[in-house]
C-alpha cells in the first residue's frame, strides 16, 4: 500500500530548530518491513501544499502527528487532505492520547491511535489491506462502516463509524521488547533541510544531526506530563541493539550530532553506565550526544557525569518544576 505519513507544520513566529520527527521515522520503518512504500511529509520543511502532494502521491491511507501546539494544524491538514483525496486519516501523538474524543469528533479525522504507534499502526494498515482486497471503488465511509466490524477488537483505538458514533477500544498493551523494533527510517526524511538539535553544536551540519530512542516509558507519574497517560512500565532496549544503531549512525550516515530522546534515561543507573562503557570501548564517544528530555536529579551522581561526559554527552538538563514540596505533590 501507499503509506503517507505527516508531520503538520508547527514553526513558531521565533528563531526554532527543525529535527526529523523520529516518531513518524519508527512508523515509516516498521510500515517499510510490512511492505508499504511510505512518504513522509514533514509540512516544517517542504515548499509543495499538502493537498498538491496528496493529488500526485494518492496514499492509500494517510498518518498525522500531532502534539498539543500541533492538534489544531493536524485537523486543518485532515480537512485538506479530505477535499482532495478519499482516504482513512489516522492522529497519533501525545494530544489526541490524552483527548481522543475531541480529535475523533473532527468530521476528516477517522482513527486515533493512542499511546505507543507501531503496533497499532501496522494492525489498522493489515485491517485496510484485507478490506482493499474485495473492493473494485474505495470509499473510506464504506471501511468506517460499523456493519464490517473491521475496528470491533482492534486496541488501542478510538475510531468513529460511518454513522458519527466514535468508539473507544481498550488500551495496547505497551511493546515488551523494543529490540524487536526496526530502527528508525531516516532515509525518508529531506535530513539537509533540517537544522541540529542544540547552539552548542551550531558548528554541524544539521542534515548529520539524529535522534535515537533508547528506553521507553517512565515509573512516575507527574500530572504535568504527558507520560503520566502512557505506559507506567519503563522498558529498555539492550545495550548492544543500541551501540549497534548507534554504529549505523555514525559510520554509515556520518552523523555529527546525537540526541537521546527517552524520558527517563538515568531510571536504571547500572544499565547508563554500561552504555557509557559501550560507547568508549567502542569509539563513538567522539561524536557529541546530549539528552534532550533531561534526566531525574536525584538519579544523578558526580561519577555517573563524569563517565558520560567522558562517553560524548554535551549537555543535559534536570527538571526542576518548582521548590515547593506541596506543589511537587500534585
Amino acid at each position: 500500500m501507499r503509506v503517507l505519513l505527516i508531520n503538520p507544520k508547527f514553526r513558531l513566529p521565533i528563531d526554532t530548530r527543525t529535527t526529523a520527527h523520529l516518531g513518524l521515522a519508527y512508523l515509516g520503518a516498521v510500515s517499510e518491513r510490512r511492505g508499504d512504500e511510505v512518504v513522509v511529509f514533514d509540512a516544517d520543511v517542504e515548499e509543495q501544499s499538502v493537498s498538491d502532494f496528496v493529488q500526485e502521491y494518492r496514499p492509500h491511507i494517510v498518518g498525522i502527528t500531532a502534539n498539543t501546539p500541533q492538534v489544531k494544524q493536524a485537523w486543518r491538514t485532515a480537512a485538506a487532505i479530505k477535499q482532495v483525496h478519499d482516504a482513512p486519516i489516522v492522529l497519533g501523538g501525545p494530544h489526541v492520547s490524552v483527548l481522543p474524543e475531541e480529535s475523533c469528533a473532527k468530521p476528516h479525522v477517522d482513527i486515533i491511535v493512542r499511546g505507543e504507534g507501531e503496533e497499532a499502526w501496522i494492525d489498522v494498515c493489515d485491517r485496510l489491506e484485507r478490506f482493499l482486497l474485495d473492493q473494485t471503488h474505495f470509499s473510506t465511509t464504506d471501511f468506517m462502516d460499523s456493519k464490517h466490524e473491521i475496528f470491533d477488537d482492534c486496541l488501542g483505538l478510538t475510531y468513529k463509524s460511518n454513522d458519527g458514533v466514535i468508539h473507544h477500544n481498550p488500551d495496547r498493551v505497551p511493546i515488551a521488547d523494543l529490540d524487536t523494533l526496526p530502527w528508525p527510517a531516516y532515509h525518508l526524511f529531506k535530513m539537509e533541510r533540517y537544522t541540529n538539535l542544540q547552539p552548542a553544536t551550531d558548528r554541524i551540519d544539521g542534515a548529520r544531526s539524529f535522534s535515537i530512542m533508547t528506553s521507553r516509558g517512565c515509573p512516575y507519574r507527574c500530572t504535568f506530563c504527558s507520560q503520566s497517560i502512557m505506559p507506567i512500565k519503563w522498558r529498555s532496549r539492550s545495550v548492544e541493539n543500541v551501540i549497534a544503531e548507534w554504529q549505523h549512525l555514525v559510520h554509515d550516515l556520518d552523523a555529527q550530532e546525537i540526541g537521546v530522546l527517552d524520558d527517563s534515561a538515568n531510571i536504571r543507573v547500572k544499565r547508563l553506565e554500561e552504555l557509557g562503557h559501550a560507547l568508549i570501548e567502542n569509539e563513538l564517544h567522539h561524536v557529541p550526544w546530549i539528552f534532550v528530555n533531561g534526566i531525574r536529579a536525584n538519579l544523578a551522581s558526580k561519577e555517573l557525569l563524569g563517565l558520560l561526559k567522558q562517553a560524548g554527552l554535551k549537555r543535559l538538563a534536570f527538571g526542576v518544576e518548582t521548590g515547593d514540596p506541596e506543589i511537587l505533590k500534585s
